[in-house]
């Protein structure tokens, strides 16, 4: 089984989450679980797969898994801001 490199994404900047499963999400506690979220950010647009754990402080720490091989890709970090946007950056 082959898996490809992982899209691009710069470490630490924060990306946009533009959606949840196809919709907007209302909050962290839609990336919990397994699920597929997209981010558009410096880089462009990215689709992210894995799975979410929420944290103590609220925020989500999610585990991009690639979808081919089930490897782990990255970690990233998912916060809600004050006017209740939410962005994802890379731990």
């Amino acid at each position: 089984m082959t898996s490809s490199a992982p899209d691009f994404v710069v470490s630490g900047v924060p990306y946009s989450v533009t959606d949840v499963e196809g919709r907007t999400p209302a909050g962290t506690g839609d990336l919990t679980g397994r699920t597929t979220f997209a981010v558009e950010g410096y880089t462009g647009r990215h689709v992210v797969s894995g799975e979410g754990v929420l944290a103590d402080d609220g925020s989500v720490r999610f585990l991009e898994k690639d979808p081919a091989a089930g490897k782990d890709v990255r970690a990233w970090r998912i916060r809600e801001e004050a006017d209740g946007r939410l962005v994802a950056q890379t731990d």
